[in-house]
């Protein structure tokens, strides 16, 4: 739960272990050997972030209202992330565990995670992990507890803004939520000295994919149709890194850039 807030993110001891299960993985403590240069991949991603951020770039933006603020939103040209694909089993759970709970003391992610803001494992056998709004309660508490935006907390003491995050509400208008709980308190944040990542796991699961289209299995849409929606307005210091199937390609191409 948010501190010293009148009314708490998540009171349900339900939803809480919901969260739980979206923000843990089976093959947490097991060894990870080899792919290192995906690490290095990652790692050089990051840095790009961050020398965007520290350069002077003019790039479109989009100036979105709330309430009785208005902000601008960094447009196209800041808003580029990593799509990790592969075949069933090849590692991808494995490999986003690894980065989050590094096995190896001396290794590249040692470091990388560090700069985890927040991440979701999408699973199959597990529905609850596939809500939309589930997903961004789970976000919003994470990004507090991290510790590594002071302020965050403060942005969402707005009454309206603490009503979008009940149970039915931000399953009702998932895309507000996300923008007024979750992105637009983030662009209002002076930018980290290192920029950080935004990790989701298996992030095609929910979606029933035909050839050629996909169709949500919620009535709130899915956690791929939200993130691509909204990816162009993360703050550029933000990299959004998903994982998903390479037959996946109806929510593949969402991600295109």
């Amino acid at each position: 739960t948010l501190r010293n807030h009148k009314k708490p993110i998540m009171t349900n001891p339900w939803e809480e272990k919901v969260c739980k299960m979206a923000q843990t993985s089976l093959l947490q403590g097991k060894q990870f050997y080899c792919r290192e240069w995906v690490f290095h991949k990652l790692q050089h991603c990051l840095q790009e972030k961050t020398n965007c951020c520290n350069s002077a770039v003019n790039t479109p933006s989009l100036v979105m209202n709330s309430g009785n603020n208005a902000s601008v939103v960094s447009g196209k040209g800041a808003a580029w992330g990593v799509l990790l694909v592969g075949g069933p089993g090849s590692g991808k759970t494995a490999l986003c565990t690894e980065l989050l709970w590094p096995s190896s003391p001396t290794s590249v992610q040692r470091g990388l995670h560090r700069q985890a803001l927040a991440f979701h494992f999408c699973k199959a056998q597990d529905s609850d992990t596939l809500c939309v709004g589930g997903f961004i309660r789970g976000l919003v508490a994470q990004i507090c507890r991290s510790g590594l935006l002071q302020g965050y907390e403060d942005k969402l003491r707005d009454p309206a803004v603490q009503s979008l995050l009940q149970p039915g509400e931000c399953e009702r208008n998932p895309a507000e939520a996300f923008k007024r709980c979750v992105l637009l308190p983030l662009l209002g944040m002076k930018p980290p000295q290192q920029s950080l990542y935004l990790l989701v796991d298996s992030v095609d699961e929910g979606c029933n994919v035909t050839e050629g289209e996909h169709t949500s299995t919620s009535l709130s849409g899915t956690v791929a149709e939200l993130l691509a929606g909204h990816h162009e307005f993360f703050p550029p210091w933000l990299l959004l890194l998903c994982s998903a199937r390479k037959q996946s390609k109806a929510v593949t191409k969402m991600f295109t850039g």
